[in-house]
C-alpha cells in the first residue's frame, strides 16, 4: 500500500499526541484508519516507531525513507537537537536489526540518517556514532571475506579522528555503593563471582545497572538498581 505525504504528516502528529498522553494508541490507530485511510497495521506501526524514536529504542517493523526523513525533520523542529540525537540512535539500531534479519541493505534509509548526521554540529554524540558503527558492521558481515579484504587493501590504516561527546546522568554514589554491598561479590543476574578484584580498592568488580534505564524515566534508586558482572551488563544493553 502506498502511503502519501499527507498520511505521513498526519501519522506523525497523531503519534506525537499519543507520546504526550493526549490520545490512546488504540484510538489513535482507529483515527488514522477511519479518517485518513491508513490501514490499521501501518497506523499502529507509526505510533510505535515514533515512541521508539523518542526513547532511543529499537523498533522492528521498518518505515519508509521518506517517512523517516519527515519524522526526523519534525522531531528536531518541535523537540530540539537532543530529541534528534535520541531518534538517530533508535534509527541506527533499527538498521542493524532489520538488515541483519532480512539480509538487505536499507540504502535510501541509510542516506536519510547520514544526511541528518552530517548536518549535526560537531562534536557528534557518542551513542549515535556507536549505533551507526554497529549498523556498518552488520552491513559488512553480509559481504564475503574477499570483498572485505579488497576494501581493506584500499583503506587507510590510520583512522580519522572524531570529536564525540556523551550525555551522562549525575548518579547517586550511595545507590551504587548499596547495591554493590548487597551483591556481596556475586553478580545479581548470573550469580557468578565478580570476574576480578579492582586494583583501586581491592573490592570485587561489579557494575551498577538500572533495571529501568534513567533515559527511559527510571529512578536512581536502590530498588531500581542491581550489581552485575560486565558480561551480564553488556547483555542487558545489547542482548
Amino acid at each position: 500500500m502506498h502511503i502519501t505525504p499527507k498520511q505521513i504528516e498526519t501519522a506523525f502528529e497523531t503519534a506525537s499526541r499519543v507520546y504526550d498522553g493526549q490520545l490512546t494508541p488504540t484510538n489513535a490507530a482507529k483515527e488514522l484508519h477511519e479518517k485518513y485511510g491508513l490501514n490499521i497495521s501501518s497506523a499502529r506501526d507509526f505510533i510505535v516507531q515514533y515512541s521508539c524514536l523518542m526513547r532511543g529504542e529499537i523498533f522492528k517493523r521498518t518505515i519508509s525513507a521518506p517517512a523517516m526523513e519527515y519524522f526526523l525533520s519534525q522531531i528536531v523542529q518541535q523537540r530540539g537537537r537532543a530529541a534528534l540525537d535520541t531518534a538517530l540512535v533508535a534509527a541506527w539500531k533499527h538498521v542493524e536489526y532489520y538488515e541483519g534479519i532480512q539480509s538487505v541493505r536499507l540504502g535510501k534509509f541509510r542516506s536519510v540518517l547520514d544526511s541528518f548526521q552530517a548536518n549535526l554540529a560537531e562534536p557528534i554524540l557518542l551513542n549515535i556514532y556507536e549505533s551507526s558503527l554497529d549498523a556498518a558492521v552488520t552491513d559488512s558481515l553480509r559481504d564475503s571475506s574477499a570483498a572485505r579484504k579488497k576494501r581493506l587493501q584500499r583503506a587507510s590504516k590510520i583512522p580519522k579522528q572524531l570529536v564525540a561527546i556523551t550525555k551522562v546522568y549525575s548518579r547517586n554514589p550511595d545507590v551504587i555503593a548499596e547495591v554493590v554491598v548487597r551483591a556481596n561479590g556475586l553478580c545479581e543476574l548470573c550469580r557468578k563471582p565478580a570476574p576480578f578484584i579492582k586494583k583501586s580498592n581491592g573490592k570485587p568488580y561489579l557494575e551498577a545497572h538500572h533495571k529501568v534505564q534513567l533515559a527511559n524515566g527510571g529512578e536512581d534508586s536502590v530498588e531500581n538498581a542491581i550489581a552485575i558482572c560486565p558480561n551480564c551488563h553488556r547483555k542487558q544493553h545489547f542482548g
